[in-house]
C-alpha cells in the first residue's frame, strides 16, 4: 500500500495566519505530520478545533519585511525540524496605484515583502529542502506575466521572485528538488484590505469583482502541485492561461485588453 504523501512529512507554511496559509494550515492538520506556521501575527495561529493526534504544529513569528525577523525564524526552524518536505512560500503584500504615483517606500516595502524576504528564507532553509529532496511552491498571481497597470511595484516584486526562482530550479536540476510556481486567480482573502496604497497607507479595497476561489480551493490546488516536482508554471483558469500565452503570441492586443480591463484602477483624478 502506497504510503500517504503527507504522512510523517514536515511542512513549512508562510503567511500561515490568513487566507490561503490558514486555509493549507486546515487541509494538513487532518495528517500525522509537523508544520511549521509562519506569520507576523504568529499567536493568532488558533488551534483547529479537528486535527490529527500525531500532528505537531510550531508557530513562528515571521516578519518577511524585517531581515532579522527572517533570520530568527530561519535558525528557529533549522534548530527543530531536520528537513522539509514542503515549503509553501505563500505570504505576500499587494500594492495598488499608477507607476508614477507609487512612492518608493512602497516599492521598497513590496519588494521586501514578496521578494527579499522570501529569497532571503527559502535561501536558509534549502539545506533542509535539499535533504529531504523536497518541493518549494509558490503562491503568485497572473500579475507576474506580465506588467499590469496599477499594479506596477505588485507585478514587478512577483516576476523578479519567478526570475529568481526560475534560476534556482535550473540549478538544482540534479538535486532532485521542485520548485513550483502557481499563479492563483482572485481569491476570497484579505490581500485588498492589508495591501498598500500609492502613498503607503492600508488599502482596505472591496474584493475583486467576479467570480473568485475560496482559499480552501486553491491550498487543495497547492497541496497537489507540492506532489509532483515537474510542476514550474501554474495557472488555475482561462484568464491565467490567456495572459501567459498571450504574452508571447500579441502583447499588443493583451495590452490593449489590460489598459481598458484595469483602466478605473489607474487613471488621473
Amino acid at each position: 500500500m502506497k504510503k500517504e504523501f503527507w504522512n510523517d512529512s514536515v511542512v513549512v507554511i508562510t503567511g500561515a495566519s490568513s487566507g490561503i496559509g490558514k486555509a493549507l494550515l486546515e487541509e494538513l492538520v487532518m495528517y500525522p505530520c509537523q508544520l511549521v506556521l509562519l506569520a507576523r501575527r504568529a499567536g493568532d495561529i488558533a488551534e483547529p478545533e479537528t486535527k490529527h493526534k500525531d500532528c505537531v504544529l510550531h508557530r513562528v513569528t515571521c516578519d518577511l519585511s524585517d531581515p532579522s525577523s527572517v533570520q530568527d525564524a530561519i535558525e528557529w526552524t533549522m534548530k527543530r525540524v531536520d528537513r522539509v518536505d514542503v515549503l509553501f512560500n505563500n505570504a505576500g503584500i499587494t500594492a495598488h496605484g499608477r507607476f508614477d504615483s507609487l512612492t518608493m517606500e512602497v516599492y521598497q516595502k513590496t519588494f521586501a515583502t514578496n521578494f527579499f524576504g522570501p529569497i532571503q528564507f527559502i535561501r536558509g532553509l534549502l539545506p533542509l529542502v535539499l535533504k529531504a529532496k523536497g518541493n518549494i511552491v509558490t503562491t503568485s498571481t497572473v500579475s507576474a506575466l506580465y506588467g499590469v497597470p496599477g499594479r506596477a511595484a505588485y507585478s514587478a516584486s512577483k516576476s523578479a521572485l519567478h526570475a529568481a526562482l526560475e534560476s534556482l530550479r535550473i540549478e538544482s536540476l540534479l538535486e532532485g528538488i521542485g520548485v513550483s510556481l502557481v499563479c492563483v486567480p482572485y481569491t476570497d482573502t484579505a490581500l485588498r484590505t492589508s495591501g498598500l496604497t500609492a502613498d503607503g497607507k492600508v488599502l482596505a479595497e472591496a474584493p475583486a469583482k467576479g467570480k473568485r476561489k475560496s482559499a480552501k480551493e486553491v491550498a487543495q490546488v497547492l497541496m497537489e502541485v507540492a506532489k509532483d516536482k515537474e510542476a514550474r508554471l501554474v495557472t488555475f483558469n482561462l484568464s491565467g492561461k490567456f495572459l501567459e500565452w498571450m504574452r508571447f503570441f500579441s502583447p499588443k492586443f493583451l495590452e490593449k485588453i489590460l489598459y481598458k480591463k484595469l483602466y478605473n484602477d489607474f487613471k488621473t483624478h
